[in-house]
This record gives C-alpha cells, sequence and structure tokens, in this order.
C-alpha cells in the first residue's frame, strides 16, 4: 500500500499565538501490492517535519481478524527519500493488502524515538486505542527537552480506495505553549523578569480515540494532576517595546528542538480568589519607574530612590522593605488565564506589562509551588491575605494575542489581549 502521510498542525488566537502545520496525503496501495507510506509535510516552526521525522509506528485492524492485522510495527524512511517509508514484518517480509478484506483501521504515532518507557505508554489492541501520558514538571528550562508527539488515525473501506489512495494524517497530540512579554513604556518603567511558570496545569493524561471527535482529530483527553511548568533567568535583558520570548521559540525559527512547553490538552478556569485552582501565570519580577528631575529632599515620602546621571528610579514592586535603594529585592505577581487547549494547537500569550490600560499583575496566592531558587537577589513575599487578588499596581495584565503555524487556538480575549492587572 503506497500512501501520502500528512503532518498537520494548528494554532490558536485571542491571547495566544498558535502555529500549524500543513497536509500530507497517504496513499494507499492496491490489493495484493506491499504497504508503504510516502510522506509529505509542509509546515512552519513546528517541532515534526519530514525532515527530522525518521519513523513512526504503524497499527493495524483488519476485518475479521482476531488479532492486529500489523502490530506496533516501525515504518522506516528509504535512505535518500525524505517522503518514502517502509514496513516489514516481524520476518522482514513486506505487509500486504489482506485479501478478501474490505475495511482496515490504521492507528499510527511517532516519531520512533518517542518515550514509550515512561512519558507516552501505548496501549493499542483491536478493542482499546489509548495512550497514558505523564509528562515531567520543567521548572527552570521552558520545557527544553520535552518532545513532540504525533498520532493519525484513518479508517479504510475498500470501495472507497480509488485509484489506490488512503488519506493518513499526523497530528500533533498535545498543545504548544509559549509566553512573551514586553513593556511598551519602557521609557519610563524598567521591567526585569527572573522567572515565568504556568500554575495549576494537568501533567497526566488519558489521550484515547474516537469515531466521534473529528472535531479533536479523533482524539479524547483525559486530564489530572495538577503542576507547574516554567522557566528561570539568570541575565534576561529589561523588556522592551517588542515581545521578549520567555518560554518558546522565538518567531520565524525553526529546528528539531525547541523550548516550547508541550502539554496535555485541557481546560481550566483562570485561577480567583473564589477559584483557587484555576490556572495562572506566575512571574518574578521587578519594576521601576524611571524620570529625570531634581535631587529629591532627604527623607523624600517616595521611597528609596537611586539617582543616576540625571534620572532619579524609584522602585514601583516589590514594595521597597526599607528606605535605602536596593536592586536586588524581587517579588511575584499573576495573572488568571482561562485556559481551553486543543491538540494540535500553538498557542501563544504576549503579556503586556506598563502598557496603556495594563500594569503588572495581581498579587498571587500565599501559598505557592515549590519555584526554583535563583542566585543574587532577594526574593518580598506577599504575607498579607488581603492583598491576594489585589492589582500591584494601578492596572491588570494585558495579552496580546497572535496566530502562527499550527492551528487557531483561542485563550479567551476578543480583542487578542491580555492584560496585566
Amino acid at each position: 500500500m503506497n500512501g501520502n502521510v500528512k503532518l498537520l498542525g494548528m494554532v490558536a488566537t485571542a491571547s495566544i499565538m498558535l502555529a500549524s502545520c500543513s497536509n500530507d496525503e497517504l496513499k494507499e496501495v492496491y490489493k495484493g501490492e506491499k504497504i508503504s507510506f510516502t510522506t509529505q509535510v509542509k509546515t512552519r516552526a513546528t517541532e515534526t517535519t519530514i525532515t527530522n521525522l525518521n519513523g513512526f509506528y504503524v497499527y493495524a485492524d483488519a476485518d475479521n481478524y482476531e488479532d492486529m492485522f500489523i502490530n506496533g510495527r516501525p515504518a522506516k524512511k528509504e535512505a535518500g527519500k525524505d517522503n518514502t517509508f517502509t514496513i516489514k514484518d516481524e520476518n522482514g517480509g513486506d505487509y500486504l493488502w489482506p485479501t478478501g478484506v474490505k475495511e482496515v483501521r490504521f492507528w499510527a504515532y511517532g516519531p520512533d524515538n518517542l518515550d514509550t518507557a515512561k512519558a507516552f505508554k501505548p496501549t493499542i489492541t483491536t478493542h482499546t486505542q489509548q495512550f497514558e501520558t505523564l509528562l515531567e514538571s520543567s521548572m527552570e528550562n521552558g520545557g527544553t527537552n520535552q518532545q513532540d508527539f504525533i498520532v493519525a488515525y484513518q479508517n479504510v473501506k475498500q470501495e472507497n480506495v480509488t485509484g489506490g489512495a488512503v488519506k493518513l494524517d499526523f497530528y500533533h497530540a498535545l498543545s504548544q505553549i509559549c509566553i512573551n512579554a514586553k513593556c511598551p513604556d519602557h521609557n519610563n518603567r524598567n521591567v526585569n523578569i527572573k522567572g515565568a511558570w504556568l500554575v495549576n496545569i494537568n501533567q497526566k493524561g488519558i489521550l484515547s480515540f474516537s469515531e466521534s471527535a473529528t472535531d479533536t482529530y479523533h482524539m479524547q483527553w483525559t486530564p489530572s494532576l495538577p503542576s507547574t511548568y516554567g522557566v528561570k533567568f539568570e541575565n534576561l535583558p529589561l523588556l522592551t517595546s517588542a515581545n521578549t520570548t520567555l518560554i518558546g521559540q522565538a518567531e520565524g525559527t525553526t529546528g528539531d528542538k525547541s523550548s516550547s512547553l508541550m502539554l496535555i490538552p485541557q481546560k481550566q478556569d483562570k485561577w480567583t480568589t473564589d477559584k483557587p485552582k484555576g490556572a495562572y501565570i506566575l512571574f518574578l519580577c521587578r519594576i521601576e519607574a524611571i524620570h529625570k528631575g531634581t535631587a529629591h529632599p532627604d527623607k523624600d515620602s517616595n521611597g528609596a530612590i537611586h539617582v543616576e546621571g540625571d534620572y532619579h528610579y524609584h522602585q514601583l514592586f516589590p514594595t521597597p522593605q526599607s528606605d535605602k535603594w536596593n536592586r536586588n529585592e524581587y517579588g511575584y505577581t499573576c495573572v488568571g488565564i482561562d485556559i481551553d487547549w486543543k491538540p494540535n494547537h500553538k498557542y501563544v500569550y504576549n503579556v503586556i506589562f506598563c502598557g496603556q490600560g495594563s500594569g503588572a499583575g495581581v498579587y498571587p496566592p500565599i501559598e505557592l509551588p515549590d519555584l526554583p531558587k535563583i542566585e543574587g537577589i532577594e526574593i518580598v513575599p506577599n504575607k498579607d491575605e488581603d492583598k491576594v487578588g489585589e492589582t500591584v499596581l494601578d492596572s491588570p495584565l494585558s495579552f496580546d494575542v497572535k496566530v502562527e503555524a499550527w492551528e487557531q487556538g483561542n485563550t479567551g480575549n476578543d480583542d487578542g489581549n491580555t492584560n496585566m492587572d
């Protein structure tokens, strides 16, 4: 059986930026011919491409067969051919379209180096088709070591096979998450970020296949086990009016590996004081006001001030712990997010600090996850329960959302912006 395999990717809109990959065609084999796969992938900024896809695993359930006709055999790329894959049985022989069979269901997953011992455990039989997935919490590197996970399902009836063509589409089973940040008012505000984390995000899930789940490419996810994912920084530059990538690939980059987070598709309410288990983005940051001016009088009520040339610097957040300037003081702020992540979608959150109608977020819960330590700074914790959920400055954070190469994913904001409270 000859086939064109299409890898498809999608991205989402509204407070999120998504990227999509393109179609691949799988050409079906004539009855009696050996089964092979000719793949074609057209994609931008996606993690699995025809170039780096060296193989995948195939299962097939044929009519009137008690067991799998093909049971997890590898389809391998032919040398010198980017888009041709062949499959052999346990004895090295070719697979042929079974004589007298009118219908075959195909499942496939990849890439061929997928961690099936721990992260993605397949159970695919004639009765059950699912993956038990556990994505290790990533607190420091933004998901650099995570894997893309692609799957395909197709029910092929012989009567519908015209000219020997069967379509088999691969889709990204996970959701890809990116976080950027910028400060439009950077001439008057210094925003220094030392860490960013997604909190109350499920890290475990069961992926099963369903004939009826056509809107999610026959994939159904059952998520569980809340966790935290993110990244810490030692020397991230001050934010400017252009996006700084905190988690994920910078725009226009491609490669075999990405620091984009690959997470379980799931739906979550945003965190509020009334919904303590809701999802939110947590930032460890420092914010300063900058202005030109004459010297401040002694014991000025504006607190600790740093003078450098003609410019004066005031610490806005966290609240100074004394009347002496201390550039090493940092604090936690957050913004709640409604999420509805779907498989094969890429969501890009562009967070706006100190812009028009945007501030620096709200005080997070008193009890925070066990976050990584960062050398050379002093964290000023909020110990006042009454401040939780209140803005740390005058306005909330906002999100500017865009859509990239995968299918569009929606973050919930109609105007495409997410403001920091």
